[in-house]
C-alpha cells in the first residue's frame, strides 16, 4: 500500500505492536554486571574506541587500550557519592574519563541522585566540564547529576549533531501547506550505540542500507506476522526501492537496529509536524514519533525491549536537542500497549480518528524522559526469553 503525497503513513492496519510492547514491562534491575566476574561497562561505544568501566565494592577503574583512565574510589554521601582518585596522562580525555566513570557508577546504583567529584581538576578541566554541562558547581566543587549526563551526545551520538554538536540550522519552510522547519540532511551509518549491563550486549542504530541491510528487511517483509500488518512482501527489488525511497524521504530516517552487529529490528522515525498526525494536535517544530518492527524472534522479551525502546526514544532526544517530545499512535482499544506507554512515561494525551482506526495521542516528554531516568530499568532483573519460546510476537509498532 502506498500513500501519495505527504510523508506516506503507512499501511493502514499500523498500529499493533510487538509482543514485547504488549507484554508487561514492569521496569526492571540494570547492574547484574556489577561485580567480580563481571564483564566491564562499556562507554563511548559511538566513539568507536570505547572505554571500559570496572566497579567492584568502593573502586571504580577506567580503561583505554588497557591503560588507566581514571583510578577512583566511590564514597557514599547522603542521596549521591563522592569519586575521588586520579587521573592518569594516557591520551584519554579526563572530561570523557570522568563521564564514562559516572555513566558506569549511576548505572550499577540508579538510585544515585548525583556524583561529587572530589579529585583535583584544574581550571582547564572544570571550566570545560561546568561549560558543556556535564557538570555543575555546588556546594564549593563540581557536581554530575545523571540527567544532563544523559544529554551529553558524544558516549551515545554518533556523527554531527544533538547537545554540544551544533543542532541544524534552523529555517522555516512551506511544503504541502505546512510550515515546518527544513530537515536536516539523512546521515549514513552508525547513529548510535549504547551498552547494555543486563544483556552485557552493545545496541546500535544505523541508517537502513539497502547495500548492507537488505537481506534481513527482505526476510522480514516476507515473514507472513510482519506481511500481515506491513503489506509490503514482495522480491528484493520493491524492498530495495522501498528503503531507497525512506531514504530520499527528508521528513524521516529508516534505522535498523542491532544487538553486537546482528539486526534484530526495523524503525521509521519521522517529524511529527509534517506527518498525519501532526494537524490533530498541536504539534511543535521539533516533535517526532515511531514506527517499529521487531523481525528476530531471539530479540523478544523485556530484557531486549528495556533495551531498545529507551534507547530509541535516547537517541531521538539527542539527535536534536529542540525535541522536546515523542508522540505515537497506539490503537484505543490496545489495553496492554497503552499501560507499557505509559509506564515508560508516555502521558494520554487526546483520542484521534484516522480512517482505519481509533488512536490514542500518548506524549513523551523531554523533560519526564531524562528527570524520572526512564532510559534505564528498575525493580527486579529481567528474564531472557529464549529463541523460539513462547508465542510468536506480533510485530508492528505504530505508537511512540
Amino acid at each position: 500500500m502506498r500513500a501519495q503525497g505527504r510523508m506516506r503513513p503507512g499501511p493502514a492496519r499500523r498500529g499493533r505492536m510487538p509482543k514485547e510492547l504488549q507484554e508487561d514491562m514492569t521496569r526492571s534491575d540494570p547492574s547484574p554486571w556489577r561485580g567480580a566476574g563481571r564483564p566491564a561497562f562499556l562507554s563511548f561505544q559511538a566513539a568507536g574506541a570505547p572505554l571500559a568501566v570496572t566497579l567492584a565494592s568502593d573502586a571504580l577503574i577506567v580503561t583505554a587500550r588497557d591503560a588507566v583512565a581514571a583510578a577512583l574510589t566511590v564514597t557514599r554521601a547522603g542521596p549521591g557519592a563522592v569519586l575521588a582518585g586520579t587521573l592518569p596522562e594516557t591520551g584519554v580525555a579526563p572530561a570523557d574519563a570522568i563521564v564514562a566513570a559516572c555513566e558506569a557508577l549511576f548505572g550499577a546504583e540508579p538510585d544515585l541522585a548525583y556524583a561529587d567529584l572530589g579529585m583535583a581538576l584544574d581550571g582547564t578541566l572544570a571550566g570545560h566540564l561546568l561549560a558543556a554541562g556535564i557538570a555543575t558547581a555546588e556546594d564549593g566543587g563540581l557536581r554530575v547529576s545523571p540527567d544532563l549526563l544523559w544529554q551529553q551526545p558524544r558516549p551515545w551520538l554518533a556523527g554531527k549533531g544533538g547537545v554540544g554538536g551544533g543542532a541544524y540550522p534552523q529555517r522555516l519552510v512551506l511544503e504541502n501547506g505546512i510550515r515546518h522547519p527544513l530537515r536536516p540532511p539523512m546521515r549514513e551509518g552508525l547513529l548510535y550505540a549504547r551498552f547494555i549491563p543486563w544483556l552485557g550486549q552493545t545496541l546500535s542504530f544505523h541508517t537502513a542500507d539497502p547495500d548492507r541491510h537488505l537481506a534481513p528487511f527482505h526476510r522480514w517483509m516476507n515473514d507472513p506476522r510482519v506481511a500481515e500488518i506491513w503489506e509490503e512482501t514482495g522480491e528484493e527489488a520493491q524492498h530495495r526501492a522501498y528503503l531507497e525511497e525512506r531514504r530520499a524521504d527528508p521528513h524521516a530516517v529508516p534505522v535498523i537496529g542491532c544487538f553486537d552487529d546482528v539486526p534484530f529490528g526495523y524503525f521509521e522515525l519521522y517529524w511529527a509536524k509534517e506527518n498525519r498526525l501532526g494537524p490533530h494536535y498541536e504539534a511543535q517544530d521539533y516533535d517526532r514519533g515511531w514506527h517499529v518492527l521487531v523481525g528476530e524472534d531471539a530479540y523478544r522479551g523485556k530484557a531486549y525491549i528495556t533495551a531498545w525502546l529507551p534507547s530509541l526514544m535516547h537517541f531521538m532526544f539527542l539527535d536534536d536537542p529542540r525535541t522536546q517530545r515523542i508522540v505515537g499512535e497506539p490503537k484505543a482499544t490496545h489495553a496492554q500497549q497503552i499501560r507499557n506507554l505509559d509506564r515508560s512515561g508516555f502521558a494520554k494525551v487526546k483520542h484521534v480518528d484516522f480512517a482505519h482506526k481509533r488512536a490514542l495521542l500518548v506524549m513523551l516528554l523531554r523533560e519526564r524522559f531524562f528527570g524520572d531516568r526512564l532510559w534505564q530499568p528498575a525493580a527486579e532483573v529481567p528474564a531472557l526469553v529464549p529463541a523460539g519460546a513462547g508465542e510468536p510476537p506480533a510485530v508492528r509498532a505504530a505508537s511512540a
